[in-house]
């Protein structure tokens, strides 16, 4: 079977990927990985939160040694990554979060991934 690590899982677009995914593909397991911030709202996951190949994890995607923990825990071999903070106007009042989530962690999520699929 399949695993798939989806970050973001709980924002508009990532909550319909996963339960697109869910509904499509019951052969794969999906893990969810969201660090819950303005976006993320597992309300949009209700009606999947029960499933037997779903799993929810609240965290963050620059947290290098989380992220590599999933990886082993869950034998991942496909990463989608809708982690994002994404309101121009909360940029420019926060520069560093923005800098955190869409650079630093998509660089350790790749980074992540390409160590443990060696």
């Amino acid at each position: 079977m399949k695993n798939v690590l989806v970050t973001g899982g709980a924002g508009f677009i990532g909550s319909n990927f996963v339960k697109y995914l869910l509904k499509n593909r019951p052969d794969l397991n999906v893990v969810n990985l969201d660090a819950l911030t303005y976006a993320g709202n597992l309300n949009n996951l209700k009606d999947v939160e029960d499933l037997e190949n779903y799993t929810f994890i609240k965290g963050d995607i620059a947290d290098e040694a989380l992220i590599e923990q999933i990886l082993k825990d869950y034998d991942i071999d496909t990463i989608v990554n809708f982690a994002a903070e994404s309101h121009v106007d909360r940029s420019l009042q926060d520069p560093e979060t923005f800098g955190r989530t869409n650079i630093l962690g998509t660089l350790l999520l790749m980074n992540a991934a390409m160590k443990y699929w060696q």
